[in-house]
Parts: C-alpha cells; structure tokens; sequence
C-alpha cells in the first residue's frame, strides 16, 4: 500500500509540473480552463493505475477512462495520440509479464502531454519542441533511474545507461534549437552515467523520492528559465 502510494504522489506531481509548464509557454485562457482537465487526469491516475499494474481493470475503469478524452475530442491535435497510445501501451503491457515496462511508458506518456497542450493552449514554436525531448526523455529515464535502485527490480546500469545515452542523442536536436538546453541536461548526465549502488534495504526507497523530487524540481525549473528566456527575447 506504501508503495502505491508513493508512486500515484510521483504522478500527480509529474501532471502538474507538466500542466505549468505548457501554461507559461502559452499563457491563455483555454490553459485556464484546463485546469479541471488535469484535475481530472490525477483524480483518473489515482484511482486506475494500481488497477492497470494489476490487471484489475473493468468496464468502470474504461468508462472512466473514455471521460478523460471528451476535452481533446473538442480541443483535437493530432499530437495528443502521441500520450493516448503511450497509455494504451501501458495498459496493454499490463497484462504481459512485465513489471516494469507499464510503469515506464505510463509515466513518459504523462510527460508526453505537453506538447499537445501547447498547440492547444496557442500553438507550437521552435523551443517548445526542445522542450517536448528534454522532458519527456529525463521523465522517462529517471523512471528508470528509480527502477535501477530498487532492490527488488532488475534493471541493470548498463540498461540505465544506454537509455540516457540515447536520449542525449535526441537532445542534439534541442540543444541545436537553443544552447541553452545544455543546462537541464547536465545533472541528470551524472546521475544517470554514475548512479551508485543499488538500495540496500526498502527503507531507503523514501530518501530516494526526496532526492528525486529535488532533481526534477531542479530540470523543471531550468526548463522554465529557458522558456521565460526565449519569450523575453524573442
């Protein structure tokens, strides 16, 4: 039950980070009335995902589901499918014996709601698409990243590695779009290249959300500073 707990805060927490900063992309007054929206979205997350992971989920739960998409169908950009499949997937792998691969994707897609807000709340530009790979690869990989330091998973360094190597290959493309993109990526670089020893005991799993609410908290802001930095001078 901890444990669940623990990981629906995460995902809460990743729909509002990812909600701000599509708004101060694009400040309107559509961003505004999506507030509810995400609401939604945690109030959904919070009741369906343990039951996803599960594989408990029932005709109440895809009732619920399909409510969460009656905004999109009025506010329709094709980039929304991009999350939708990712949480299809999610749904989909639920019922293989993965463990780990439904959490993964379900997080990233959270992350992958961005993009689509943007072009709702006021359209795309360049800077939001660095953005867009910025966040959702670090959201992705420090999912891994926790995934790795449990005790109780096996995922291997070498898996958390490759996957962040991979997203800085991604990430030329943001940092050719604005140098700035640099920054965010540099702490999640040590991290992710010399993560350390795996936890020793479940008990240390709290320290680790606290740290890891710290560092993304830190890549959030960055990100932020970019975005205000490119509107004030562009």
């Amino acid at each position: 039950m901890e444990n669940r707990r623990r990981r629906n805060d995460a995902a809460y927490f990743l729909i509002i980070l990812t909600y701000v900063l599509a708004v101060v992309s694009h400040p309107s007054l559509i961003s505004l009335i999506f507030l509810p929206v995400m609401i939604l979205h945690a109030f959904t997350i919070d009741l369906i995902l343990p039951k996803v992971l599960s594989r408990k989920i029932g005709a109440k739960d895809i009732a619920i589901l399909a409510v969460n998409t009656i905004p999109y169908i009025y506010f329709f950009t094709p980039l929304i499918l991009i999350p939708a499949l990712a949480f299809l997937l999610s749904i989909v792998l639920s019922y293989t014996k993965s463990k780990i691969l439904p959490q993964l994707i379900g997080t990233v897609g959270i992350s992958l709601l961005y993009l689509p807000l943007v072009q709702i709340f006021g359209g795309i530009n360049i800077v939001d698409i660095g953005v867009y790979l910025v966040w959702s690869t670090y959201t992705l990989t420090e999912a891994i990243y926790v995934e790795y330091k449990l005790p109780y998973r096996q995922v291997s360094i070498k898996q958390l590695r490759v996957s962040w190597l991979t997203s800085l290959l991604i990430n030329v493309i943001s940092i050719i779009i604005f140098p700035l993109f640099v920054l965010p990526l540099i702490e999640p670089t040590i991290r992710f290249m010399k993560p350390g020893e795996k936890l020793k005991a479940a008990s240390q799993i709290k320290e680790l959300g606290k740290k890891g609410l710290k560092r993304t908290i830190l890549v959030f802001s960055l990100l932020l500073a970019i975005i205000l930095i490119h509107l004030l001078i562009f």
